[in-house]
């Protein structure tokens, strides 16, 4: 039993890193739009490949998080770290084409 617990935890810390790694890629995005709106458009092509590596980093994150998932036993825990994983991916997608959309109006 205590084993088991030892490796429940050790598993949700190695959810927790790329979590948060996925937390806090997700608040660079208003930073970005802002960039697309405004920056210098000569630099367009690089807000461009930033944007995309941003949301390649955020799914990468997902992936170690999802991997890690089928074996917590505990289904609540697994449900809210998914769920907010879900929400960070597609808010990921979301704002790389906000970026992308505010650089075609220029």
């Amino acid at each position: 039993k205590l084993r088991t617990e030892k490796m429940q935890e050790g598993l949700k810390k190695a959810i927790n890193i790329p979590l948060s790694v996925m937390r806090i890629s997700d608040t660079c995005w208003e930073s970005m739009i802002e960039m697309a709106k405004h920056g210098n458009i000569a630099s367009k092509s690089d807000l461009e490949v930033g944007a995309k590596s941003l949301e390649t980093g955020i799914w990468g994150a997902f992936k170690n998080v999802e991997i890690n998932l089928p074996t917590i036993t505990d289904e609540k825990y697994k449900k809210e770290i998914l769920d907010e994983a879900n929400s960070i991916l597609e808010n990921a997608a979301t704002n790389f084409q906000k970026v992308c959309n505010e650089l075609a109006k220029r």
